[in-house]
């Protein structure tokens, strides 16, 4: 495993570890200890997927305090020697083989001499096993059609349930997404008839769940880059949320585009980010100066959505990563705009609230994640 932080990144990391720096980094290369799943509450219940997933032979069972969360537990680590042939698979593929997927054809790199129906192994760029199986199809088709299933995925080091190509996906009944991601949401506490803006929407998981809580009452609004648009689109549709109104473009802009200022209730933020606390990480490379280039952008989210919302309007900005530069030092800035920090009237057992937002720590078996509340006072809306 490979994780490459300079110092100054690795120091600015120490002081939001539980248990310090070299701890954080070993939990980084785990995956969470439970896989969940959202279950589509606009077009089934909790108990009804449930029930279909034990008939198809997997093991969930409900989260303790979302009701439409659905987990299974994470097993492993297990030991993988090599087999057979050789398929190398890039970061993204082999970190998703490690815990159980299959390998499809556009995450190969290399499978040289590879039949249809060998048994492989599938290693990282970097030569670590990660799982076995059968290959399902020779090197020369893999690299040709650059499409389809490569490697049927036997064994692998963490072993989560294979969801992905379950009916029930494809029908919209349950959507993958990781716990604070829900947490996200359930933090913004979206409300029938209002007017909700996502500024950071694809592919769909905050903003489709957004909808099953407010319900068609709420004027939504799904906002991402045009080359996301479509995928967004039809994720909602699947999901039977496309009620939703999904704007192409940059949200950074979102009052002119919308011709919207002071009238918005509720404004999701999840900004791109340096994605540290995106687990398991099998290699990775990062700096400080990373975070602090993306926390300029991040900001500029933040000075929209205070000219959207109206005084009074909530505000839940989150990401996926560790930094305090990125996460408290942006709140930091929000409230030189003018925002107030809320703290949130429920807060995760699995998350550490800090005075600033909620922590979720790799440390404790999650993802790594961070989410702030913050409220446009109903005096001074016209700081910015």
């Amino acid at each position: 495993m490979s994780l490459s932080y300079d110092n100054e990144l690795l120091e600015n990391l120490e002081p939001v570890s539980k248990r310090g720096v070299k701890a954080l980094l070993e939990a980084l290369t785990r995956p969470p200890r439970r896989y969940y799943v959202r279950v589509n509450t606009l077009k089934a219940t909790t108990e009804e997927v449930l029930q279909r997933l034990e008939l198809l032979g997997l093991k969930f069972h409900r989260d303790e305090e979302i009701d439409c969360a659905i987990y299974s537990e994470v097993e492993g680590p297990y030991k993988i020697d090599v087999e057979g042939k050789i398929v190398v698979a890039d970061k993204r593929s082999s970190e998703a083989v490690y815990v159980g997927s299959d390998l499809y054809a556009p995450g190969v790199i290399r499978a040289e001499g590879v039949r249809k129906g060998d048994r492989v192994t599938v290693v990282t760029p970097e030569g670590m096993p990660v799982g076995v199986g059968i290959a399902m199809m020779d090197s020369k088709e893999i690299f040709s059609k650059r499409a389809g299933l490569a490697v049927k995925v036997e064994r692998s080091v963490y072993v989560a349930p294979k969801v992905g190509a379950l009916k029930e996906v494809h029908e919209g009944l349950i959507y993958s997404q990781s716990l604070p991601s829900m947490w996200a949401v359930m933090t913004a506490n979206p409300r029938p008839g209002e007017l909700i803006v996502d500024m950071n929407a694809a592919p769909g998981g905050k903003v489709s769940m957004v909808a099953q809580i407010a319900g068609p009452s709420a004027k939504i609004i799904a906002i991402d880059r045009e080359s996301k648009a479509e995928r967004l689109k039809q994720n909602l549709k699947t999901l039977g949320a496309d009620w939703i109104t999904v704007i192409g473009g940059d949200s950074r802009y979102a009052s002119d585009t919308l011709n919207l200022r002071e009238a918005v209730d509720l404004v999701l933020i999840d900004p791109p980010c340096t994605n540290l606390g995106v687990v398991p990480k099998l290699s990775d490379k990062k700096t400080l100066q990373d975070a602090v280039t993306l926390a300029r952008y991040q900001v500029q989210f933040v000075r929209e959505a205070w000219r959207l919302l109206k005084p009074g309007g909530r505000l839940v900005y989150s990401t996926c990563t560790l930094t305090d530069v990125e996460n408290e030092g942006v709140v930091a800035q929000a409230e030189d705009i003018g925002f107030e920090v809320e703290r949130p009237e429920r807060v995760s057992r699995w998350a550490s609230y800090n005075g600033v937002g909620l922590r979720f720590s790799p440390e404790d078996g999650v993802p790594g994640f961070f989410i702030a509340l913050l409220r446009k006072p109903v005096k001074g809306s016209d700081k910015v």
